[in-house]
């Protein structure tokens, strides 16, 4: 699967930020209607009355999952909050208890195309691509210009090996969103396992213009060109990944590859102490590939 897949979950920040916006509107008027004559002893008592309220409120809030669950006590039958709670047990990888909040958001809203859309990413962390298609699908038939949807989608057809349908869920991603980053990148790490290579450092290279600090990016058309045997660029593409990411275990296993083919020994075997320290298996991989 591409690296740096990216699944966006839909509504929680939106509903948010706008309940903090109507509590400090709420405050200002209160100021503007408080006569001049009791504003002292009001002022305090509003002051205890906030401090009291901050107070319980940051302990029902203090993590996303609680904030939702108060949500949904308060507002049992509508939607948002159950997707909200869903998409929070889905962060800390409680699928089973995020499947059954998304499917009481759809109970109530069956064309909630959020819900579907989240449902489907927490089928996606869980492995079952069939499952999330026929959830990016739904979310598709009632929003057919999503373009995240398009790419999740895309992102589920890839990792089945599904080439020609992610390609067209991505394309359709970027005709709606011609500056979708992620989504010329997974374009063209499917053009590259297809074979494909200029069409793949066409769709990369467009990634980077986009996202200069993208590592992936440079991660992925460093081995489209060490797929055509360009290993100097493959080289040069991988040294900025790991400019960008020093972590990234997998480019140092490539770049040191690269190094080897060259007849860069030196190198290579930088590379290969590197990767003992920080992936013994790639190293041990390493070792067998150029021993």
């Amino acid at each position: 699967m591409p690296k740096g897949t990216i699944i966006t979950e839909k509504g929680l920040g939106e509903s948010l930020s706008r309940g903090r916006a109507n509590f400090i509107i709420g405050q200002s008027k209160i100021k503007q209607v408080t006569p001049y004559v009791l504003e002292i002893i009001f002022y305090v008592f509003v002051l205890i009355l906030l401090i009291t309220g901050t107070y319980s409120r940051n302990r029902i809030w203090n993590s996303d999952i609680e904030l939702w669950t108060d949500c949904v006590k308060k507002s049992p039958n509508k939607d948002r909050p159950h997707c909200g709670l869903g998409n929070a047990y889905t962060d800390q990888g409680r699928y089973q208890e995020a499947f059954a909040q998304f499917t009481e958001a759809l109970r109530i809203n069956p064309n909630y195309a959020d819900a579907h859309y989240n449902l489907g990413n927490a089928y996606v962390r869980q492995g079952r691509y069939q499952e999330a298609i026929a959830q990016f699908t739904e979310a598709l038939r009632i929003d057919p210009n999503d373009a995240d949807a398009h790419y999740n989608l895309g992102n589920a057809y890839a990792r089945q090996e599904r080439y020609q349908e992610a390609i067209a869920q991505f394309t359709e991603a970027l005709r709606i969103r011609p500056n979708y980053a992620e989504a010329h990148n997974n374009l063209g790490f499917v053009y590259a396992n297809q074979g494909r290579y200029q069409e793949a450092i066409a769709q990369l290279t467009e990634a980077l213009r986009i996202n200069p600090n993208d590592a992936d990016a440079h991660y992925n058309l460093g081995n489209a060109y060490a797929r055509q045997g360009k290993y100097q660029e493959a080289i040069a593409q991988l040294t900025e990944a790991l400019r960008i990411n020093p972590d990234f275990a997998e480019a140092h296993y490539n770049l040191g590859i690269a190094y080897f083919t060259m007849g860069d020994g030196s190198s290579a075997f930088k590379e290969y102490q590197i990767l003992k320290k920080m992936n013994p298996d790639l190293a041990n991989r390493f070792y067998g590939k150029t021993k």
